[in-house]
């Protein structure tokens, strides 16, 4: 039952993070609209494009490989790992949990 339980968790965290992704992706948009339509934007939305931006570039850079290298299922995990451990953080900031972000394992941020 216990792996159940830790199987369940690890999926909320998931899905939660591909919500707040979407939800990022969304907002990133919107500003890009309104740069296009008014030519400016605050710092603060410059902020949130440019989070957005690098968050986006690191899912490619996460998801190209399981298409491309046999066996990154189980090269990806190690390489995060790794990188954490050099606080370079690979994983997007939706994914990102607040324990990791208050041990300094948050790199880019």
């Amino acid at each position: 039952m216990e792996i159940i339980t830790i199987l369940e968790s690890h999926m909320h965290h998931f899905l939660h993070g591909l919500k707040t992704e979407a939800e990022g992706e969304r907002e990133a948009s919107l500003i890009i609209v309104k740069y296009i339509r008014e030519g400016k934007i605050t710092a603060e939305e410059d902020h949130i494009l440019k989070t957005q931006v690098m968050d986006s570039l690191k899912i490619l850079g996460i998801g190209v490989p399981f298409v491309l290298i046999p066996g990154a299922s189980v090269l990806m995990p190690i390489l995060i790992k790794v990188a954490s451990k050099h606080n370079i953080e690979l994983m997007p900031s939706a994914f990102v949990t607040q324990s990791q972000t208050n041990s300094g394992n948050s790199g880019t941020k």
